[in-house]
């Protein structure tokens, strides 16, 4: 289980060409999100951290999130080092482009 660690502003898209397809496209059972990613990362020793990045209390099916537009996603950990993660490669994937 995951809690929010900070914020990230990106594209739908953006994320889908970095981490794939999202792990979940439907809205949890309390509507609270509609769109997330889960996946490990590694902390500062080399030890696997889960992360999750997802929209939160929109209550809209998603469609503010996956509009194309900038969103302001909620990054979640166990750590703190989850911000910087997906800092990272979303900053190694603007710079690639």
């Amino acid at each position: 289980m995951t809690s929010l660690q900070g914020h990230i502003e990106a594209t739908y898209f953006e994320l889908c060409e970095i981490f794939g397809e999202p792990t979940y496209l439907e809205p949890s059972g309390d509507g609270k999100i509609n769109t997330e990613w889960e996946f490990n990362g590694y902390n500062w020793y080399g030890e696997e951290t889960p992360i999750t990045i997802y929209d939160w209390k929109d209550y809209d099916g998603g469609v503010a999130s996956r509009s194309g537009e900038v969103y302001n996603w909620h990054i979640g950990g166990t750590e703190g080092c989850a911000v910087e993660i997906v800092n990272a490669k979303v900053e190694y994937y603007r710079k690639k482009s």
